[in-house]
């Protein structure tokens, strides 16, 4: 993310509040590695290829091995994800293709899985990844910026 917050340079106070989001986010009750599989997942859906690679390399960090990130696309069946991670996972692809509304079901599973507070994090941890990987994929590389 550096590049992005390099390119926000221009704004230096919308550079300030982003990073305020990523760290309250971070600071949340959401497991960092749901948090990961959620970046991911958005990542891999928008095609933010600078995003999959950062993410990834997070995400194995924090433990998550090859065969479930080999498997992030057929989460719903995989045996190497827990149910709250279902149920974050249905709701970024949803959210990331559809950004108007979480279907009722989607809904149920996160409120089966996850408190009030859990919850609104993993609907802004869905919109925030959104935001940066369509951001990053919309700024041209540094390189070529004047």
């Amino acid at each position: 993310m550096a590049g992005l917050f390099d390119a926000l340079s221009a704004r230096p106070a919308l550079a300030r509040s982003l990073a305020a989001h990523v760290r309250e986010l971070d600071a949340g009750t959401l497991p960092p590695r749901t948090r990961e599989l959620i970046a991911l997942m958005v990542a891999w859906l928008n095609a933010c290829e600078y995003c999959t690679c950062v993410h990834k390399e997070v995400a194995s960090g924090l433990g998550v091995d090859e065969a479930t990130l080999a498997t992030l696309g057929d989460f719903a069946r995989s045996p190497l994800f827990s149910d709250p991670e279902r149920a974050a996972l249905a709701a970024t692809v949803a959210l990331t293709r559809e950004p108007r509304a979480l279907p009722p079901p989607l809904w149920e599973a996160l409120r089966a899985n996850y408190d009030e507070a859990g919850c609104v994090e993993v609907i802004a941890a869905i919109g925030l990844n959104n935001y940066l990987s369509r951001v990053i994929n919309a700024l041209p590389p540094l390189s070529s910026r004047a």
